[in-house]
């Protein structure tokens, strides 16, 4: 029996496995969490750049043997989107601005020096505006044939769609995680209580009130969460180092300081949440009378 403790808390069997049980636990909530802040953070990143901004392409090999615009078009297609209601500021993207577009999809295969980029306008919109997309389209085909207007609005939109389901569903999962780690404490509190029911009466017997017993349960419980706490964090780390490495080519970064924060105010809460329900649960026993041997 320790020392400590009027319960022979270690003769548990459970003793053994909770720890395991409940470290699980708080790993898959703290996943959760870190997915949810990783899809806002990605969805940021996307809203800045595609948010209040559009496209203007003219392709090449339209208006003449290489159909390259001249400075004539590209001054009178300036002029143009900058007296369009809405539009806030527009500028060419070099070439190199579009190779690091296309970087991606190249996967190091050479461009041919003749190769036909198409002219690429950078357009900021003012958000609180509708332009006339048809009109502007129209205009712009008077100085040029073959142009193609892209508002990214359009794929801003879905984006946020997706990224706020995913967001909210992972908040739901860490819900049901901490609504399963509640039960989880529940019923095992249950049986200890029941399998030492004759050391209750005899601490009840003697003066000892049920504050004190809920005490040394909340303790018990301290211990364990201790080892579930290592035991969720260490996977929690080597789980943030595998994802850093496998985005960004190394182990830890900047980034994976929010991650472990997020991790660490995940398990402090849980060690909380935890604490908490085993001494409610054992006062509502106690006051109930519903020991069950």
């Amino acid at each position: 029996m320790d020392l400590s403790s009027d319960f022979d808390f270690k003769s548990d069997k459970s003793n053994k496995i909770v720890p395991f049980i409940i470290g699980f636990l708080m790993y898959s909530v703290a996943i959760a969490a870190m997915s949810c802040f990783f899809t806002k953070s990605l969805t940021s990143e996307w809203s800045r750049s595609l948010n209040g901004r559009m496209t203007i392409e003219f392709q090449s090999n339209i208006d003449g043997a290489d159909g390259n615009l001249t400075e004539k078009q590209k001054e009178d297609i300036i002029k143009v989107a900058k007296e369009t209601l809405g539009i806030k500021s527009i500028k060419q993207l070099k070439e190199s601005d579009i190779l690091r577009v296309l970087e991606p999809w190249l996967s190091g295969t050479s461009i041919p020096d003749d190769f036909p980029f198409p002219t690429i306008f950078d357009v900021e919109v003012d958000e609180n505006v509708r332009i006339d997309l048809l009109q502007l389209s129209e205009k712009l085909a008077k100085i040029s044939q073959g142009v193609k207007i892209h508002d990214h609005a359009k794929w801003y939109i879905p984006i946020m769609k997706i990224s706020n389901g995913l967001s909210t569903f992972a908040i739901l999962l860490s819900i049901l995680i901490f609504v399963t780690v509640c039960a989880t404490i529940v019923l095992i509190t249950e049986k200890i209580l029941g399998a030492h029911e004759n050391i209750v009466r005899i601490l009840q017997l003697i003066g000892a009130n049920d504050n004190y017993i809920a005490m040394q349960f909340k303790q018990y419980y301290l211990q364990i969460c201790r080892k579930s706490f290592l035991l969720s964090f260490v996977f929690c780390l080597l789980t943030i180092m595998a994802t850093t490495y496998v985005t960004s080519s190394v182990i830890f970064n900047i980034s994976s300081i929010n991650y472990l924060l997020i991790a660490v105010i995940v398990h402090v809460v849980s060690v909380g949440l935890i604490m908490i329900t085993s001494q409610k649960t054992v006062l509502f026993f106690l006051n109930n009378d519903k020991l069950i041997a």
